[in-house]
């Protein structure tokens, strides 16, 4: 065996999943840990799918930073915002089958529910506006209120009713259409939605629409406290949140994130959320046509900041490797991102268990500092 190639078989070892065989580099490991270094986070997991179908999945640092235990491919992390895409892959089913109009007002479909018209402007916005944060209705989470509520009541089952309350006296963004402002309150809205038209509670209709088809079996609905798997989460937020510096302890996350539901609601492995990237951004499960309007930024949402846009669903960003689709999560604790970039049709996820990883970088930096020096 020639010496060159006697290096590389010794840096490598091979795993068998439940998929295939899995290679791991241990020069890409090092990839990671130089981020873990620089940004002083934790821990970092990052997967990659590509065009051929082949996937990496490489951990880096620890789960918990006391006792040293490195974070592997198999913690569950909360993947925050990135949770929206579920929602809208399931509501294209449904605009697919004739069953919901993207042009038609929300309260359309709720004729009846008067507590709804609580919400600032609520009659002129349309599903579309939801969809693509046009619609001007306040982030219910930037009231302070709901963070001291999370506190008090860790344990507490939120309502649909509850949630929307605290945005009910708060000033809209803009008015419907005439604008643009990223606000979970529009997600949250979609849920209910997603619920009204299929007569079902939506993480059941998540789970038979999309994870069960799909086979992502380390997808889970952030609906206890008690999450399996799930390493420590390390906070840095401001007194806004009201949260402590350690947020998963003995296995139990510090309050029940069932409060975010559509706004979010879901936790897995970076694995299985590289692969929810390709089926999303490819379109795998609603139409091609609809797929093209996820990633298709409005006028509003062009230039939200340098080099990103938002179409409905998806942010597109603007990067060295050429254009990518993808979409960002927060929740105390808790970073994530999954992207894909279309020209190479590579699909990529990555999640950080700490808060404040963006300190020095954005995550889409993360990702292509991975990418530029990322050994195949």
């Amino acid at each position: 065996m020639k010496t060159g190639y006697f290096l590389v078989f010794m840096i490598a070892f091979i795993t068998l999943s439940a998929k295939g065989i899995v290679i791991k580099n241990e020069r890409n490991e090092k990839v990671l840990d130089q981020l873990v270094e620089i940004n002083n986070v934790p821990g970092l997991n990052f997967s990659i799918i590509y065009k051929n179908g082949k996937q990496f999945n490489y951990s880096s640092g620890y789960a918990d930073t006391t006792e040293k235990i490195p974070l592997n491919e198999h913690h569950v992390l909360f993947s925050g915002s990135i949770g929206k895409t579920y929602a809208v892959a399931v509501l294209m089913q449904l605009i697919d089958e004739g069953r919901i109009e993207l042009d038609k007002p929300f309260m359309y479909y709720f004729p009846k529910n008067n507590w709804l018209k609580n919400l600032p402007d609520i009659e002129d916005i349309t599903v579309e506006m939801l969809l693509n944060h046009t619609s001007g209705l306040p982030r219910y989470i930037n009231n302070e209120e709901v963070w001291k509520t999370v506190r008090e009541n860790p344990d507490k089952v939120w309502t649909h009713k509850e949630r929307l309350s605290y945005a009910f006296d708060m000033e809209p963004a803009h008015k419907p259409g005439k604008g643009w402002a990223y606000s979970d309150t529009n997600y949250l809205l979609i849920g209910m939605l997603i619920e009204q038209i299929t007569g079902s509670e939506y993480y059941s209709v998540v789970k038979s629409r999309i994870l069960d088809p799909a086979q992502l079996t380390q997808t889970h609905p952030a609906i206890r406290r008690d999450i399996r798997n799930l390493p420590i989460g390390y906070s840095n937020l401001d007194d806004f949140f009201n949260m402590p510096g350690i947020v998963v302890v003995n296995g139990e996350y510090i309050f029940n994130p069932q409060m975010e539901n559509t706004g979010g609601g879901f936790a897995s492995t970076t694995s299985d959320l590289a692969k929810w990237a390709k089926y999303y951004f490819e379109s795998e499960f609603f139409s091609k046509e609809l797929g093209e309007k996820i990633v298709t930024s409005t006028k509003q949402g062009a230039e939200i900041s340098d080099n990103m846009a938002c179409g409905m669903g998806s942010f597109i960003f603007y990067t060295s490797q050429g254009k990518a689709y993808g979409h960002t999560g927060f929740i105390p604790g808790f970073n994530a991102i999954f992207a894909y970039f279309p020209d190479e049709q590579l699909a990529v996820a990555m999640q950080i268990n700490c808060d404040y990883a963006r300190s020095n970088m954005s995550l889409m930096d993360y990702l292509l500092f991975i990418l530029n020096n990322l050994s195949i």
